[in-house]
């Protein structure tokens, strides 16, 4: 049956002309990094009239573009601070969900198998420089049968992770609050021990060279890369190993999220939860177009936010993320639904 043109003519008029010639920036996260140039690049695919860049930074510098308006969209670890929040001269900014994120302490040590136990306390002994070999009673004793070498300890970090913003500075600093007073500036973190480098590529080039190595890593990096994953020790005492299943888990507490959208998930009390991870937040201004006096960057953006919590979701599987469950999916959708553009 042939179908009238006024069906055509209809269905154009209710999606509007496509938009072209746009060009949006994000801009923060490290530890998303993979998962928002993916996007950005598929995106672009699908819709050539959108250029999308995302530039990859600490949380902190990130957010700054994005208050300053240099950004259309910042991504952190951790949501905006009171302070930053006073930056936004009461325009409401939307902390969107889009991930969950971990990271994951990897390590080279030549004869002890993957998923050794490691305790947050542990942990922040370790990069405080106070556990210096791998024998130190404070490692055995959580791992008793497995024979820890006579080695010193190689701290690694990577510089892109520099500001309390970041999720493992930030985790450390709660655990230890005397860690931050080793550092100058909240932008400018200096570690109390070890070696700064740039990017996941240049912290597993050290390990391969060097024994005794121990870092930080994004949890899709060392799962792409089949790198050693300690267990850590959660909230309600169990050791548990970072997976899909471990950082869902960390969700199980919420019913649905807070009006905000802000939350912490490393303080889960699910006993199969992974302590070391977090959602990543999406930076929006609720009233785009008040923001950037732009109908089509306002507009662009917003959709963009909708096929991320649409079509975008699923190719988070592809890079070891975890996406967010179900029933935090409709929330998300609604409250980009509230852009004003």
């Amino acid at each position: 049956m042939k179908i009238p043109r006024l069906v055509f003519t209809l269905t154009w008029l209710l999606a509007g002309p496509a938009l072209a010639d746009v060009s949006l920036k994000g801009a923060g996260t490290s530890l998303a990094a993979s998962l928002f140039l993916h996007w950005a690049e598929e995106y672009h695919r699908l819709h050539p009239g959108i250029k999308l860049k995302y530039e990859v930074k600490n949380s902190t510098d990130g957010i700054n573009q994005f208050l300053g308006r240099g950004a259309e969209f910042g991504a952190t670890d951790s949501p905006l601070t009171d302070n930053e929040e006073r930056k936004t001269l009461g325009r409401p900014v939307l902390h969107l969900p889009v991930a969950i994120e971990a990271v994951v302490l990897t390590y080279n040590l030549p004869g002890v198998p993957g998923g050794i136990k490691l305790s947050p306390g542990v942990l922040s002994k370790i990069f405080m420089g106070l556990v210096k070999k791998w024998n130190d009673i404070a490692i055995t004793e959580l791992n008793p049968g497995i024979s820890f070498p006579n080695m010193d300890i190689l701290v690694v970090h990577r510089g892109d992770e520099s500001t309390l913003h970041d999720l493992f500075p930030g985790l450390l600093a709660k655990l230890d609050p005397q860690w931050t007073l080793k550092r100058e500036k909240d932008k400018s973190l200096k570690w109390p021990v070890g070696q700064n480098l740039k990017g996941n590529e240049k912290v597993m080039e050290k390990m391969r060279k060097w024994p005794g190595v121990i870092a930080a890593v994004d949890f899709s990096y060392a799962s792409q890369n089949r790198l050693p994953m300690a267990q850590l020790k959660n909230t309600t005492g169990h050791y548990v190993a970072p997976s899909e299943e471990s950082l869902l888990a960390a969700t199980s507490d919420l019913v649905s999220l807070p009006e905000d959208g802000k939350v912490i998930l490393g303080r889960s009390r699910s006993p199969k939860a992974y302590p070391f991870c977090s959602f990543c937040w999406l930076l929006a201004y609720q009233d785009g177009f008040r923001a950037y006096h732009d109908h089509k960057r306002a507009q662009a953006l917003a959709d963009f936010l909708t096929w991320i919590f649409s079509d975008g979701q699923k190719l988070e599987n592809d890079l070891v993320y975890v996406p967010l469950p179900d029933s935090f999916l409709g929330q998300t959708k609604g409250k980009v639904q509230t852009i004003k553009y």
